[in-house]
């Protein structure tokens, strides 16, 4: 799924799962990946056409390693009608913005350092 480049290019199609994408993505990158229906967290369960009220297109996304989590969000929003947010890796907090998605996968969150 992943390229020697750090892209990996996901199918997003309307009938595929909540849990699928995400395992992908942590696969890929490392970070969890927040699904939202509305406001709140979509069911994992759920297939991601049933999280836009219009419709989704089926595609590709093409997500490469280095993209910063902010622009990332916003061109999966506008690609997918789909609203995400790049979290740690064990999903304690959301990742920063300003860093990509491959660091936000190497984040150590301050419960884990404390806890060693």
């Amino acid at each position: 799924m992943k390229s020697k480049d750090n892209t990996a290019v996901f199918s997003v199609v309307s009938g595929e799962k909540v849990k699928t994408l995400q395992a992908n993505f942590k696969k890929a990158f490392g970070p969890t990946l927040r699904v939202y229906k509305g406001q709140h967290f979509a069911d994992e369960n759920a297939e991601l056409g049933e999280l836009v009220k219009d419709g989704m297109k089926d595609g590709y996304v093409k997500i490469n390693g280095d993209s910063i989590v902010e622009e990332f969000e916003k061109r999966f929003k506008e690609i997918t009608g789909i609203t995400v947010q790049v979290a740690t890796p064990d999903n304690s907090g959301l990742a920063k913005n300003n860093i990509s998605l491959l660091e936000a996968g190497m984040f150590i969150s301050t419960k884990q350092s404390e806890s060693k």
